[in-house]
């Protein structure tokens, strides 16, 4: 998609997310009124990835050329309890061929970030008043939208979480078929999102965390076997951070720095690829597949080596991103030349300039629905990718580590605003659809809707779209390969967009999970 010049430009992963963003820049907000506004339409269109009950991360750089990263991702609460007092149960979702264990219950969900971060993010860089901010999402919850297949498809996946309590069913209940969820086709409301949202616009955030909302919520939580507390609410804080910039072939890449693990990875193998020239490779090639499954693997043994127990530690990216660090890597480099992801990418550049890459998540959800708010409470303490040395190993009142990497990327008259969902995948994702715009020069929609291949723990995935000759090569090379029939969400949601000189605007949606642009 390129336009001429506009205000600006928003790829998102629903039509409703978008549309509410773009209704936004038409009325002269800027990305960050844009993406504010997108981000609650997406907790009535998206609710099983985005959710007042969740959290994110937010990388702006600003028409000023500033960057800052705003972490409102989830934390841990201030203390635990004993197994018996614990609702914290798992259950089985069944991608078909694949069965993967979540565990939700109220002991599941940690401290929430999305409310108190969205409405930070545009009271401080926004320039629209808040009651215009909230307007779409607030219609459209009112007169309903139609479900796609996608929100279809998670609710079906997620069937046996958004079933498990009464009022959670109750708002999201088919209207044709009484005890299941809403299938697509039908009209999706929510007015107490709308109730809500209008109340906090009016009222400020922190009666989310300290007015009657949150003391609900926490009176539930002591009741019913949640961990989290009133002073977990009081206590919450985003976090601003000075992001994580590296060079790559003279781009400046911005990204989240840890206690995010999903950026350095990305800047890691940028580094080991900034090795090879891949602009004399042809794209698609082995060459070019090799190049990518090398650098994955070494970022994976990397990953193992610096981040699984030392990811707070200071200075940890510019000791990973050191030459002598990397040295270790480069050499194999130079030689040889349906998995659920539970989370959603907002992209926006607006004509002054001004870049937001918001990527956010409600993990599977923990099945509670937060009274007076339409929205579902957050399962991340039943994340197992994240929490890796177990279940309630976890370290009380910090920051949980995420691969959620918003980025931006600079180069010359060329801008560009990329993250993605997906879990681990999400890592390539990214790269690739980097590496495919800056290398290979391919437009977004290429870029971002190309075949991708993703490495990790010695096995290989492979969309279809490569030439067989390529395939045959690469299956000689490495051992445990997995062709994929047909492009999948296994494989990320990239929504992205770019503007080159200041008013040719481009981007795409990821068609693995119905993203539009």
């Amino acid at each position: 998609m390129n336009t001429k010049k506009r205000n600006g430009i928003i790829a998102a992963g629903h039509p409703v997310t978008a549309e509410a963003g773009k209704i936004i820049l038409e009325a002269g907000g800027n990305a960050y009124d844009a993406v504010a506004g997108a981000f609650f339409a997406a907790c009535l269109a998206e609710p099983s990835l985005a959710s007042l009950g969740g959290g994110g991360y937010l990388m702006a750089h600003t028409k000023d050329n500033d960057n800052l990263l705003y972490d409102f991702f989830v934390q841990t609460p201030g203390r635990k309890k004993e197994q018996t007092e614990r609702d914290f149960y798992p259950v089985e979702v069944d991608f078909g061929g694949a069965v993967q264990v979540f565990h939700i219950g109220m002991a599941s969900s940690a401290v929430p970030g999305g409310a108190k971060g969205i409405f930070q993010i545009q009271s401080e860089l926004g320039k629209m008043p808040i009651e215009k901010v909230i307007e779409p999402a607030v219609k459209f919850a009112r007169e309903g939208i139609v479900m796609n297949w996608f929100s279809s498809f998670a609710f079906e996946l997620l069937g046996k979480i958004y079933k498990s309590q009464k009022p959670t069913l109750k708002l999201f209940e088919s209207h044709q078929e009484k005890g299941e969820l809403l299938k697509e086709g039908e009209i999706l409301k929510n007015e107490e999102l709308a109730n809500v949202l209008e109340f906090l616009a009016k009222n400020g955030a922190e009666e989310f965390y300290q007015g009657e909302i949150g003391q609900r919520l926490v009176k539930d939580m002591q009741e019913k076997g949640g961990l989290i507390d009133i002073d977990d609410m009081k206590n919450y804080q985003v976090k601003k951070r000075k992001p994580l910039a590296i060079k790559y072939r003279g781009a400046d890449f911005i990204t989240n720095p840890p206690p995010s693990a999903g950026g350095i990875l990305i800047a890691f193998a940028l580094k080991l690829l900034e090795k090879i020239d891949l602009e004399k490779i042809a794209y698609g090639s082995a060459e070019h597949l090799t190049a990518l499954i090398v650098a994955m693997e070494k970022t994976g043994i990397a990953r193992k080596e610096k981040l699984n127990e030392s990811i707070e530690k200071e200075g940890l990216a510019e000791e990973m991103l050191t030459k002598e660090y990397l040295k270790k890597f480069t050499k194999d480099i130079e030689e040889r030349v349906n998995k659920w992801g539970s989370t959603t990418q907002i992209s926006v550049i607006d004509r002054e300039g001004n870049i937001a890459s918001m990527t956010v998540t409600n993990g599977e959800g923990s099945g509670y629905l937060i009274p007076g708010t339409g929205s579902v409470l957050n399962n991340m303490l039943g994340e197992e990718d994240l929490n890796p040395k177990g279940f309630f190993e976890w370290t009380p009142n910090r920051r949980i580590s995420s691969m959620m990497a918003p980025s931006v990327v600079i180069k010359n008259n060329l801008k560009i605003a990329l993250g993605s969902a997906g879990s681990n995948r999400l890592r390539s994702a990214i790269l690739q659809t980097m590496i495919n715009v800056l290398d290979f020069g391919k437009n977004m929609d290429d870029a971002v809707n190309g075949p991708r291949l993703h490495f990790e723990n010695e096995k290989l995935d492979i969309e279809p779209g490569f030439s067989d000759k390529v395939i045959k090569k690469i299956e000689k090379e490495f051992a445990n390969v997995n062709v994929w029939k047909e492009k999948n969400l296994f494989f990320g949601g990239a929504n992205c967009v770019m503007v080159e000189n200041e008013n040719k605007f481009s981007g795409a949606g990821d068609i693995r999970r119905e993203g539009v642009c």
